[in-house]
């Protein structure tokens, strides 16, 4: 017993390390891309999954903007403030946040209840989009009947992650973190016994799915509670005394501060979320399962993101606050610079790996049940085009983290609507585009081939013709399924503009870029990058022409192979190279794992020596 209580004890305290808090988010995405194989299993790329997709889109939307936006822009800051100087405001501006939010979401719960019809008719079965993009109305009336009784039961959600999010940041205000990052972990175990057992067992269809979402909900409410009523003891006093007192006192100058510090992430969040409605209502004039696909592509794409980025987001920016709030910018940019690199030193040939082995990744993550060799080909068509989104997104995260600890929250929006804009655009002209043909080849070897023999005249001719095609494809609407490509590719180029509007105003609010520290390691990371790339894309090639990939051991062991390969002439190149970041992120890993292990080798020493006993 006491061997058990010291592993635990040494397990909780290596998790404030980044290492753990790595694993500890590795695991949670583990959890999280079963749920969304089992999903993909148990109804491939359907219209009817499709539906699902949208209507989560709604409760989804309500709770990152309002809950997720404020909780670590406001409301863990001023909880960790009050912490220190006033408990017993601390627990009356908890209750009082707890009401407002909670009133708040049973109120447009109410609302979006009862037009949810409404809503499904504007979101996938919009007349006047169809018109505009020059498109039939691809799904029926019993689609939107679907998406309203779909929605109406999801509703329930943001009530109970609202409460359970808030819970949380008391809870990591008192710095009981583990607790707190059990809650993810639960709702993921939540959506998969309740996709198993409401879907697979029960018959309920793809409204399983939906209660597993509410499963799911409680389960990230209720494994918090114990942990909230152990250190939360408020003063005795009478339920109507109480009520009184909150509701007379709602909104006082405290919660008024809350929402105005998390006002400009909030606005941020909602920008993204505009993305997301604006692509899924795009979907819907696409075949159907195209929503389906895209949704799969991105649970693929975003699983190193929120892994290595988000490990090196959540450690970089206390460290960053703390330099700049004592006025030292030479360790401010450096710190800024370090990070930046060792997180595109981590994630360009992850982002490399996808791009070549898309196909084989796609068959593994998801190619059982109801997913057939058409979904397994256009989601890897989507993962491929979100492939350039992952280095983008990576770098924004930082560059973000980078505005909040200089206090700077309002220049980042200048940034989201351009991203908004450019993702809008990009997403009619580009589906349009692939609408047409997917496969280019053809087409650029026939240029080629006239290249060789055509005179200069007649070469401007051969290029302004392409042009035109292009810009013809660009506005019409054809039936090739590719066009979902279009959501991924414009995403992609939407985040690339961000990065590059957010980076351009943080040089003009603090000069943090330079030749030195920036750009120059930069340049030998990409080229690294690149050499991995191609020389992977070979092996690749070669490998899949002599492996039967139709069998799953073959799969394996053309995506291992290839792998393998693109990461040692990565790391051999970064030894060529010599790029300072390999030492960096080496010792990082070694100073993960060797803690670890001998925290493992401790405890089994530990019960040998008591079984001798």
């Amino acid at each position: 017993m006491n061997v058990i209580k010291s592993f635990f004890k040494k397990i909780y305290y290596l998790v404030n390390s980044v290492g753990a808090i790595t694993l500890l988010l590795l695991f949670i995405k583990a959890l999280g891309f079963i749920k969304v194989r089992i999903i993909a299993q148990l109804f491939g790329t359907s219209r009817e999954l499709d539906i699902f997709w949208a209507a989560f889109t709604i409760p989804d939307t309500i709770f990152n903007v309002l809950v997720a936006g404020a909780i670590n822009a406001a409301i863990i800051p001023v909880f960790t403030n009050f912490l220190h100087t006033d408990e017993t405001k601390l627990k009356d501006i908890f209750k009082r946040l707890t009401i407002v939010y909670t009133s708040f979401f049973i109120i447009a719960s109410i609302i979006l209840f009862v037009f949810s019809r409404e809503i499904g008719e504007w979101l996938i079965n919009a007349d006047n989009l169809h018109q505009y993009l020059g498109t039939a109305a691809s799904v029926s009336l019993e689609n939107v009947d679907l998406f309203s009784n779909i929605m109406r039961i999801m509703l329930v959600s943001p009530i109970l992650l609202g409460v359970s999010s808030l819970i949380g940041a008391y809870l990591q205000a008192h710095k009981r973190f583990f607790t707190a990052t059990l809650a993810p972990l639960l709702y993921n175990l939540g959506m998969i016994l309740g996709s198993l057992i409401l879907v697979k067992y029960s018959n309920l269809g793809i409204y399983g799915i939906a209660w597993s979402v509410v499963l799911a909900s409680l389960f990230h409410l209720l494994i918090q509670i114990p942990e909230f009523l152990h250190i939360y003891k408020s003063v005795p006093e009478s339920l109507g005394s109480k009520l009184h007192r909150l509701i007379s006192h709602l909104w006082s100058k405290e919660i008024v501060s809350v929402f105005k510090l998390a006002l400009p992430r909030i606005i941020g969040l909602l920008g993204e979320q505009v993305n997301v409605i604006v692509n899924t209502v795009i979907s819907f004039t696409l075949s159907a399962g195209a929503l389906s696909a895209y949704k799969f592509a991105l649970s693929l794409h975003l699983f190193p993101i929120q892994i290595f980025t988000g490990a090196i987001s959540q450690v970089v920016l206390p460290k960053l606050s703390e330099e700049y709030a004592k006025g030292k910018k030479d360790k401010f940019m450096r710190t800024f610079n370090r990070a930046l690199r060792q997180t595109l030193f981590i994630i360009l040939p992850i982002a490399a790996i996808i791009l070549v082995l898309r196909l084989p990744l796609v068959r593994l993550a998801y190619g059982v049940g109801q997913f057939d060799w058409w979904a397994t080909v256009i989601t890897s068509w989507c993962l491929a085009l979100l492939a350039i989104s992952i280095v983008a997104q990576s770098a924004v995260s930082i560059i973000l983290r980078a505005f909040y600890a200089i206090h700077e929250t309002k220049l980042p929006l200048i940034a989201t609507f351009v991203s908004i804009i450019v993702n809008i655009l990009c997403g009619y002209y580009l589906t349009n585009f692939f609408s047409h043909y997917w496969d280019w080849r053809p087409i650029l070897a026939q240029i080629a081939s006239q290249l060789s023999y055509i005179d200069a005249q007649t070469l401007f001719q051969v290029i302004m013709s392409f042009i035109q095609d292009t810009f013809r494809w660009m506005q019409t609407r054809n039936l090739s399924d590719a066009a979902v490509g279009g959501l991924a590719l414009g995403l992609s180029i939407s985040f690339v503009a961000e990065m590059f509007v957010a980076g351009w105003l943080l040089q003009r609010k603090i000069r943090i870029f330079s030749w030195k520290y920036t750009y120059k390691p930069l340049l030998k990371i990409l080229a690294n990058t690149l050499i991995m790339t191609i020389s992977m894309y070979y092996v690749f090639k070669l490998s899949d022409f002599n492996l039967d990939t139709t069998r799953t051991v073959s799969v394996i062991g053309v995506t291992v192979i290839t792998s393998l390969y693109g990461l040692l002439v990565y790391v051999v190149g970064s030894k060529v190279m010599k790029v300072h970041e390999f030492e960096s992120v080496s010792k990082k890993v070694v100073s993960v794992v060797s803690p670890l292990l001998d925290t493992l080798k401790s405890v089994i020493r530990a019960k040998r020596n008591e079984e001798k006993k």
